[in-house]
C-alpha cells in the first residue's frame, strides 16, 4: 500500500476516503443515524492530506472529534480513519506534522472516551458495570491508555512501513539485485577465467617474439658472411613470424568473443535498477512512465541513460540520506521529456531544525533560484548529447526544495526512432 500510495498522486487518498467513508460512514449510520456522517466524512477526509496541505490533516480529525462530541455521539467506528491517518503521516509526513497528527489524534480520542464515560448517564460501557466514580476514573484511565497505545502502533507502524520500503526494499527490488548480482559474478567469473587464458598466451607469444628477434639479428650477422645461410635463416624467421601471428590470431579471438555482450551500451532499461539501488542507499527514489513508449535507437538510449544517471550521482553527491527523487518519463507521440526532481534542500532543512522548516525560505533564496544559471562540466557535455537529437536540457535550483533537471526532446521519434 505505501508503495501504491506514494508512487501516484492524489489517486490513492481520494479512493481511500470514499472507500473506508463508505464503510464505516455506512456502519455509523446504521448505528447511530444521520448526525454521524458528519463526523465520520470529517476522519476519512483527514486522509486526503496526508501528502499536501499536512497541516489540514490534524485539524479535520480535530473538527471530527468536536463534531461527535457536540452531537453528544457514542464511540464512532469512523473514528479509527484516524488511526490510518496517523499510520500515513508516520509514513510521507515532515517531522513536526508527524508529532501534531499524532497528538491531536491523541486528543481527540481522549475528548471522546470521557464523553462516553462521563458526560453519557450509562451503567455499562462495553459490558462493563460502573457502579460508582471511581469505575468511571478506572475505565477512563483504560479508555485513555487504549487510545495512546492505538496511536503510538500506528506511528511506529508508518514508520516501519516506510523505512523497510526505502532502505530495505520490497521482495521483488531484492529478488531483482540478487539476480543481477548473480549475473555479475558470473560474468565476472568469466572475465577472469579469460584473462588467465589470456595472461598464458601472452608469455607464449612474448617468447615467440623474442625467438624472431633473435633469429633477425642472427640472420643479419650471416648474411653478411654466407648467403645461402641467411636464406635458411630467413625461412626460420618466416616460420616464427607465422606462428607468433597465429597466437596472437588466437589472443584476439578470445578476448573478443563476447565483444559484443560486454561492451553494449546501456539503454533505458537498466535505468530502473540505478532506482532501486538509490532505494538501498537510503534515498526516496521512484520511478514512472507515463504515455505509451516508442523504441530508439542505441545513441539515443544511451543519452537517456547518461541523463538520468548523471542526475542521480549528483543527488548523491549534493543531499542527505532520506531525500526523495523522482525519474519521470513522459512520452508523446513524436516527442519524450525526462524530469528528475529532488528535495535535497526541503529535507536537509527538516533534519536539522524543524524551526526552521517552518519558516521556509526568503525572497532572497527565491531571486537566486530565479537569475542563478547552472553550469558545469558535465552538464555542458549533456548539453552536447542532447542536441545531436534536437533536444534541449535544464537544470533549475528550486528555491526551498531542492533541484530539477529537464531534458526535452520534441521530435525524437523522427530522429532517433527505430
Amino acid at each position: 500500500m505505501i508503495r501504491w500510495v506514494r508512487e501516484h498522486s492524489w489517486l490513492p487518498e481520494i479512493l481511500l476516503s470514499l472507500s473506508l467513508f463508505a464503510i464505516l460512514g455506512g456502519v455509523d449510520f446504521a448505528s447511530s443515524g444521520a448526525l454521524a456522517l458528519v463526523p465520520a466524512l470529517l476522519s476519512c477526509v483527514s486522509i486526503l492530506f496526508i501528502r499536501r496541505f499536512l497541516y489540514l490533516a490534524p485539524v479535520a480529525l480535530l473538527m471530527a472529534a468536536t463534531m461527535q462530541i457536540s452531537f453528544g455521539l457514542d464511540l464512532l467506528l469512523s473514528s479509527f480513519a484516524g488511526l490510518l491517518t496517523v499510520l500515513l503521516q508516520a509514513a510521507f509526513g515532515t517531522l513536526i506534522w508527524r508529532q501534531v497528527t499524532v497528538i491531536v489524534s491523541n486528543v481527540a480520542g481522549f475528548s471522546i472516551v470521557w464523553l462516553v464515560v462521563f458526560q453519557n448517564d450509562l451503567r455499562s460501557v462495553g459490558g462493563l458495570v460502573i457502579s460508582n466514580e471511581s469505575a468511571r476514573w478506572i475505565l477512563f484511565s483504560g479508555g485513555a491508555v487504549l487510545d495512546v497505545a492505538l496511536n503510538t502502533l500506528a506511528w511506529i507502524f508508518g514508520r516501519l512501513l516506510i523505512t523497510r520500503l526505502t532502505h530495505v526494499g520490497t521482495t521483488s527490488d531484492r529478488a531483482k539485485l540478487l539476480h543481477d548480482q548473480a549475473r555479475l559474478s558470473i560474468e565476472v567469473a568469466r572475465q577472469t577465467e579469460r584473462l588467465g587464458i589470456a595472461r598464458d598466451l601472452t608469455d607464449l607469444l612474448v617468447q615467440r617474439i623474442s625467438a624472431v628477434v633473435s633469429l633477425v639479428q642472427g640472420a643479419n650477422y650471416t648474411a653478411k658472411i654466407d648467403t645461402a645461410s641467411a636464406l635458411r635463416a630467413l625461412d626460420k624467421i618466416e616460420s616464427s613470424a607465422m606462428a607468433s601471428q597465429q597466437e596472437l590470431r588466437r589472443l584476439y579471438d578470445m578476448l573478443h568473443q563476447d565483444h559484443k555482450m560486454t561492451s553494449a551500451p546501456p539503454r533505458i532499461a537498466d535505468i530502473e535498477p540505478i532506482v532501486i539501488a538509490m532505494r538501498e542507499l537510503g534515498y526516496n527514489a521512484a520511478m514512472t512512465t507515463d504515455g505509451v513508449p516508442f523504441d530508439l535507437d542505441e545513441g539515443a538510449e544511451l543519452c537517456l541513460f547518461k541523463i538520468v544517471f548523471e542526475a542521480l550521482e549528483n543527488v548523491k553527491k549534493n543531499t542527505v540520506l532520506g531525500t526523495s527523487v523522482t525519474v519521470d518519463f513522459y512520452w508523446t507521440n513524436e516527442g519524450l521529456q525526462v524530469l528528475i526532481k529532488d528535495n535535497g534542500v526541503e529535507t536537509k532543512v527538516r533534519n536539522g531544525d524543524s524551526t526552521t522548516a517552518l519558516m521556509g525560505y526568503s525572497v532572497a533564496d527565491d531571486l537566486d533560484a530565479l537569475v542563478r544559471v547552472v553550469d558545469g562540466a558535465t552538464l555542458r557535455v549533456l548539453r552536447e548529447r542532447v542536441a545531436l537529437y534536437e533536444g534541449s536540457i535544464e537544470a533549475n535550483h528550486v528555491a526551498g526544495v531542492g533541484f530539477t533537471l529537464s531534458a526535452l526532446f520534441p521530435h525524437l521519434k523522427a530522429v532517433a526512432g527505430i
